[in-house]
């Protein structure tokens, strides 16, 4: 792979049709170059004369065939050429190119996603077939991430405590990445973990999860608008910080949430609930006190619905950043130092200088 290197700048010019630049990084190695031809010149000086002449061989001289010359004056050639090359490569040519960050013409979006054991019972309807509820929110959340590609996004995955998944980012390939890679963790009739998932302790915080979307949220201050999207199947019954509590501190911070409660209503009557049941009091306090809205998805399609409602949210612009990305050179002087080297050696064992 080729190393780049990146400087981040102002976004002051536009750069529609960005410009390629070729440069040197180390510059002051050029400078070597110009003992090179020094090398040549010192090489074809005459040294002391080794032999007697005598003029009654000068006949016999002419008759002779004269030696080739070409084996003393190929490799030499080849070594000083390669010396260049490795010249060149320490002055660490480059392209130089300038690119600019999509700009983000939305809203900051955090979404945290329920991954509790929950989240596995079959009771989404997708199309023709009945699927868990996490294959229901991976998809429509997905849906989601694609249709809007100027927003910065980050994810947060919560069950029994909250994990950052993904920083808020507008690569929105890392987002599906990561968002189908959420697995649940298996237990047995003990409550043993049987397969580890994104998140090993089961439960449900609530509290944690909003927390940890609202402190990212809160990394950023160039931006008007914040949200958090919170799809949950449960109760708040774990983490050291209170679902209320956690969207007071977000409204604070000026960040709206929007909770979403995914799955069938597991409610036995009016006033006898499972235990697995939805706090929907709870969730619908969190959106009041944050200005946010609560959504009750029991199917597929009203969980798509709810998203289509938040995905008309006012939006905001964002100054875009620039970017000046190198593409190093180096290797391809050093590839020719090399090529060249091998034929100095090659040339010399082959067609080796004749003796005087």
């Amino acid at each position: 792979m080729i190393p780049q290197s990146y400087t981040l700048l102002l976004a002051t010019q536009d750069l529609s049709t960005p410009e390629r630049e070729f440069l040197f990084a180390q510059p002051g190695w050029l400078w070597v170059l110009l003992v090179l031809p020094l090398l040549l010149i010192l090489r074809r000086r005459r040294g002391t004369g080794t032999a007697v002449r005598h003029p009654g061989m000068r006949f016999i001289a002419e008759l002779l065939p004269k030696p080739a010359t070409l084996a003393g004056f190929v490799g030499p050639v080849a070594a000083v050429l390669a010396m260049a090359c490795i010249i060149l490569a320490l002055a660490q040519p480059q392209w130089k190119t300038q690119q600019k960050e999509p700009i983000s013409s939305g809203i900051d979006i955090m979404i945290a996603c329920d991954l509790s054991g929950s989240m596995a019972l079959k009771d989404m309807k997708q199309g023709r077939k009945i699927v868990d509820r996490l294959t229901s929110a991976q998809s429509v959340i997905k849906e989601f991430i694609n249709n809007r590609p100027n927003d910065r996004m980050g994810l947060v995955a919560f069950a029994g405590k909250a994990k950052l998944s993904s920083p808020l980012t507008m690569d929105h390939a890392i987002l599906l990445h990561q968002l189908n890679d959420f697995e649940l963790t298996e237990t047995d009739n003990f409550e043993r973990v049987r397969r580890p998932g994104t998140i090993i302790e089961d439960g449900t915080a609530i509290g944690s999860a909003i927390a940890s979307a609202a402190t990212r949220l809160e990394e950023r201050s160039d931006t008007k608008s914040k949200i958090i999207i919170l799809v949950t199947d449960g109760i708040n019954n774990k983490g050291k910080i209170g679902p209320v509590e956690a969207a007071q501190n977000a409204a604070d911070l000026g960040i709206r949430i929007y909770t979403i409660a995914i799955g069938r209503d597991t409610r036995i009557s009016r006033h006898v609930t499972q235990s697995d049941s939805i706090d929907e009091k709870c969730l619908r306090d969190i959106a009041n006190l944050t200005g946010g809205r609560y959504y009750r998805a029991g199917s597929e399609q009203s969980l798509a619905e709810a998203f289509s409602v938040i995905d008309k949210l006012e939006k905001t612009d964002s100054e875009p950043r620039v970017f000046d990305v190198y593409e190093e050179l180096f290797y391809w002087p050093m590839g020719a130092a090399t090529l060249l080297l091998l034929i100095s050696l090659t040339w010399g064992i082959v067609l080796p200088r004749p003796a005087p």
